[in-house]
C-alpha cells in the first residue's frame, strides 16, 4: 500500500509542477502594467448590446464576433467597449463588442454599427498574459481605480478593452 501512496504522490507532485510551467509559460504571474497616457483615436466596427446583465447572452455576442475574427470576416483587433462601467451597481449592461479598425470601412454584416472613440487623456492598465490565467476584469478594473485614487484622478464610465492575440490584453479607461 505505502508504494501506491509514493507513486501516487509523485505523479501528483509531477502534474502540478507540470501546471505551474504552463501557468507562467501563459503569462499567470504577470503584474497588470498600470500608466497614465493619452489614447488614440479609435473607430470600433461591432454590434452594441443593451440589456440585463446577463453573462449568457453577452458571451453569446462575444462569441459571435470573435469567430468573424477568427475566420476573417471581420479584420482588426477584439475589442469590447463599455459605454457604462461594468462593475457598477445597474442591473444593465451597455456596451459594444467588436474590432478596432485603421480606416472607415463599409459595414459588413446586417445590426453592425460604427462607434468613434476619441483621443483621451487615459488611464491603461496592460496585461501580458492568455486570457487564460489573466486577471479577472473586475480586478483590472479595481487596481484602475486604485492608481486614479491615489493620482487625484477622477475616470469616466467609459471602458475600452483591447484583446491581442500575443496574450496582451490592454484596458483603457478615459479620465474625466
Amino acid at each position: 500500500m505505502r508504494k501506491i501512496q509514493k507513486i501516487v504522490l509523485i505523479g501528483f507532485s509531477i502534474f502540478l509542477v507540470f501546471l505551474a510551467c504552463i501557468y507562467i509559460f501563459l503569462g499567470g504571474a504577470e503584474k497588470i502594467e498600470i500608466t497614465k497616457t493619452t489614447s488614440e483615436e479609435y473607430l470600433l466596427i461591432g454590434k452594441k448590446y443593451a440589456g440585463k446583465r446577463s453573462k449568457k447572452d453577452f458571451k453569446k455576442l462575444m462569441d459571435e464576433i470573435a469567430n468573424l475574427v477568427k475566420t476573417n470576416q471581420l479584420k482588426g483587433t477584439f475589442a469590447v467597449y463599455h459605454f457604462i462601467n461594468p462593475d457598477s451597481e445597474q442591473d444593465t449592461l451597455n456596451s459594444m463588442v467588436g474590432v478596432i479598425v485603421n480606416t472607415s470601412p463599409q459595414i459588413p454584416l446586417q445590426d453592425f454599427v460604427i462607434e468613434q472613440i476619441p483621443t483621451a487623456e487615459i488611464i491603461r492598465a496592460t496585461i501580458k498574459s492568455h486570457w487564460l490565467v489573466a486577471p479577472n476584469p473586475a480586478e483590472v478594473n479595481r487596481q484602475i481605480k486604485d492608481f486614479a485614487e491615489e493620482n487625484r484622478l477622477s475616470l469616466s464610465d467609459k471602458i475600452l478593452e483591447k484583446y491581442y492575440e500575443d496574450k496582451e490584453i490592454i484596458t483603457e479607461v478615459a479620465i474625466r
